[in-house]
């Protein structure tokens, strides 16, 4: 079991753009934290969204480091993977994230994930940012909460 799905009756997660970095990069902290939601999601035991945002966060480092062969991997990833779905930043997306950062005093791109997360009927919102405040509507959930 996932700890941070433990209880959770409906299965439609989002996802912040670190949870890919930690799964695809192996990050040694996090790996065995997001391995097994990867794994869930590929068995289709959940389902998953994030925004376009994330392909281009996450591809930032690799074009940097011209580390091709990763930024690859990524787009795979985000075409390919079963279960996912990379929702584009709509219009109702954006005057939700407007919404929300005016609400809440968040950052734009946090703002645009909670958007989409919360336009897109997700339960949870799994991330790694502390500073996100709790948002009426949705649970955020934060990966380092559920290291052991």
């Amino acid at each position: 079991m996932i700890p941070f799905l433990k209880g959770l009756r409906h299965k439609k997660i989002a996802l912040d753009t670190m949870i890919f970095i930690y799964a695809f990069e192996e990050h040694r902290v996090y790996l065995p934290l997001v391995h097994p939601l990867f794994r869930e999601l590929e068995k289709g035991k959940l389902t998953a969204v994030t925004s376009t945002l994330t392909i281009a966060e996450c591809m930032v480092q690799p074009f940097r480091a011209k580390a091709l062969e990763l930024a690859a991997r990524y787009k795979i990833l985000f075409r390919d993977f079963p279960h996912l779905s990379v929702i584009p930043v709509s219009d109702e997306i954006a005057e939700k994230g407007a919404w929300l950062r005016a609400q809440y005093k968040i950052k734009t791109p946090d703002a645009i994930q909670l958007a989409t997360a919360l336009i897109t009927g997700s339960h949870v919102f799994l991330t790694n940012d502390e500073a996100l405040p709790s948002i009426e509507g949705i649970r955020v959930l934060i990966l380092d909460r559920f290291l052991k």
